[in-house]
């Protein structure tokens, strides 16, 4: 995918608060998850389209969707009733037989059709998608946030100034009607006492999250890549892909737990907290309606408010405790200040809270050296302190709600198996993330591009302090080494630009570069990326290292299949990815060693030729490949489903998934 159609993507999705990541995956064209659009740039199809058909799920459940969607049923019923049953096999098991009776197929039908993915076209095909979307994108502010701006007759009212914004928020004009006479005023207030009291009031069952909601689903697939990822044994990745419906289970059923523990959490405090019942009605409100969190994007913050699904949304509740709230209630006045944006005002909240718990808090970890650049928090999971882990995990989510790290919407659930360690700088500023599964390191993250959370390098040796100090605990060891790997790549590149690096670290170079795939949590590792652009200012040596012609290297991130034409049979060496799929290459020329992943599917050669290493992962899916050869060893996963292969010749080693 050219980076112009990407940009343009990420700027269209970005009107309505929604995130993009571009991800390579062999099975999907693109799925949605909590607030952001994942798009698989590994198969050819129409971005833009796929793109908008994942957009347009999110605006499923608006009145404008539902009018779009029964004009488009009733207009084309008899055409739609002969392709219903093509979608319940499509999406079979991703979705429940309950979600195919509340419409969730028609809804795949009728969004394909409006972004022109079917044999048939509505109206105009893809205009219609487009122009529900410019609809929805007038519409999505008014939508998104609690409504601060008041209306004349509103501000005239003898209330306060919660009691009006409930007024502005909470009459429709439709199922909720706005008291008249002499005594509205006093009807006002009847309804919001009542309206605190339903809220105080829900029971678990009304907060049981369906096992097959979408974000349940997504969350699962986070699991198994995050543990594929981390190097875990596939017999225990295949047990958890073999027992989906178990997975999805225990994820709902967690998540509905630890959201209705902070439910209940937030009730108490608010009963014992002496505010009027219009501000605790809203509070109550917003966070059993809406998501707030902030992403940094850019290296700016963006703020996202997305609509909340009691049954479907497993992202946890806002973060308000005593100081939150005192500060919201006393700062109304001082709207203005806040663009009258609620959203503002309470992320101001939660900075002021997050420099407090920063600066009363921090721990010695006996070894674990910290250069002078920072403190340690520790927070207690549930494991170690049951009583006081909900508000644990909400102090968690205040420190790191301008991270790029999910804690700051999971914090409950991911304090429930283990304790949390962040490290800060001198401004209160998290830089690392140290996630405990009992006493097993169950992830490492910085807050370094975005959402592959990599470590900076400032901070790289405190990590590895920590770690180093850690090792002999279960990953401690894999996640001491990925470091110290990474401190080695930028090594190499620096030397590589100083001049001074020597071909007796070619090997080991070539090792890191190559065979050691440590991606980051959003994609390939950037260090490895950064490192290749240098790796021409050292043919000479790798020449040496391969036995070959410095002209017979071929250096890259990627090569397409219309390129190989040429490149097959001018190169012995090709330090990148390459992907083969559809080219109509008769042979593999004089290709010799391939650095990163290998993409095989569909080829029509039955033969690797000379191919002796594959650095990366490769997939031979569908390809006519009868043997590997003399191909002797694989650096990451090799994929042989749906494959021909019956030898596999000089294979000696596979580094990761077979």
């Amino acid at each position: 995918m050219n980076e112009e159609i990407k940009q343009k993507i990420i700027e269209f999705n970005n009107k309505f608060g929604i995130q993009t990541e571009f991800v390579k995956d062999e099975d999907v064209l693109g799925y949605a998850l909590n607030n952001k659009i994942y798009i698989n740039e590994n198969e050819e199809h129409d971005y833009e389209k796929t793109n908008k058909h994942e957009l347009l799920h999110f605006f499923e459940d608006t009145q404008e969707f539902a009018e779009m969607k029964n004009n488009i049923l009733e207009n084309n019923k008899e055409r739609i009733d002969k392709i219903r049953s093509d979608y319940e096999l499509r999406y079979f098991g991703l979705y429940s037989e309950e979600e195919i009776k509340a419409g969730a197929i028609d809804n795949e039908i009728v969004i394909d059709i409006m972004t022109n993915n079917l044999d048939f076209e509505y109206e105009n095909g893809l205009k219609v998608g487009d122009k529900f979307l410019g609809k929805v994108e007038k519409s999505i502010e008014e939508k998104r946030y609690m409504n601060l701006t008041l209306k004349a007759n509103i501000k005239n009212m003898n209330l306060s100034d919660w009691e009006k914004i409930f007024v502005a928020n909470y009459y429709d004009g439709k199922e909720r009607m706005l008291p008249q006479g002499k005594d509205k005023i006093s009807g006002i207030k009847e309804d919001i006492n009542k309206y605190l009291e339903e809220l105080y009031n829900k029971n678990e069952d009304e907060m049981k999250i369906d096992r097959h909601s979408p974000e349940v689903i997504r969350e699962f697939e986070s699991e198994i890549k995050a543990l594929r990822t981390r190097g875990e044994d596939i017999n225990n990745i295949q047990l958890l892909e073999n027992n989906k419906e178990k997975g999805y289970e225990r994820i709902a059923g967690e998540s509905e737990k630890h959201l209705y523990e902070e439910y209940k959490h937030i009730v108490d405090l608010l009963k014992g907290l002496n505010y009027e019942p219009a501000f605790k009605a809203a509070m109550l409100n917003e966070t059993l309606t809406k998501i707030y969190k902030l992403d940094v994007e850019n290296e700016e913050e963006k703020t996202i408010v997305k609509k909340r699904d009691l049954n479907k949304s497993i992202a946890g509740h806002m973060i308000l405790n005593e100081q939150t709230l005192d500060f919201m209630y006393k700062n109304i006045n001082d709207i203005d200040q806040y663009n009258r944006n609620f959203a503002n005002l309470y992320f101001a909240s939660v900075e002021i809270f997050k420099n407090k718990i920063a600066d009363k808090s921090s721990i010695s970890l006996e070894g674990v050296e910290t250069f002078n650049k920072g403190k340690w928090i520790k927070f207690d999971g549930k494991t170690t302190d049951e009583k006081n882990y909900v508000e644990n995990a909400k102090n968690l989510a205040a420190l790191v709600q301008d991270t790029p790290w999910c804690t700051k919407q999971l914090a409950s659930s991911q304090l429930a198996d283990g304790d949390f360690y962040v490290f800060t700088d001198s401004e209160n500023k998290p830089h690392i993330a140290v996630k405990m599964n009992g006493n097993s390191i169950d992830e490492v993250r910085g807050i370094q591009n975005g959402n592959a959370q990599e470590l900076e390098e400032e901070y790289r040796d405190v990590a590895i302090s920590f770690l180093e100090n850690n090792k002999e605990i279960k990953n401690g060891k894999e996640w001491y080494e990925k470091e110290e790997c990474n401190k080695r790549l930028i090594e190499y590149k620096k030397k590589i630009e100083e001049g001074t690096f020597e071909k007796e670290e070619v090997s080991k170079l070539m090792e890191d570069l190559v065979r050691v795939d440590y991606r980051s949590h959003g994609g390939e590792n950037s260090n490895r990326v950064e490192l290749r652009k240098s790796i021409n200012k050292i043919k000479s040596m790798l020449a040496e290292y391969y036995e070959c012609k410095e002209e017979e290297i071929y250096v890259g991130n990627r090569l397409e299949f219309n390129e190989l034409d040429v490149y097959v049979n001018k190169y012995k060496v090709i330090i990148g990815n390459v992907d083969f799929r559809a080219s109509e290459i008769e042979d593999l020329g004089k290709l010799k060693f391939i650095g990163g992943d290998a993409n095989f599917i569909d080829l029509e050669i039955k033969s690797l030729g000379e191919l002796e290493s594959i650095g990366g992962s490769v997939s031979f899916k569908n390809s006519e490949i009868k043997s590997l050869g003399k191909l002797e060893s694989i650096g990451g996963d090799a994929n042989f489903r749906a494959s021909e292969i019956e030898d596999l010749g000089k294979l000696k080693f596979i580094g990761g998934d077979a």
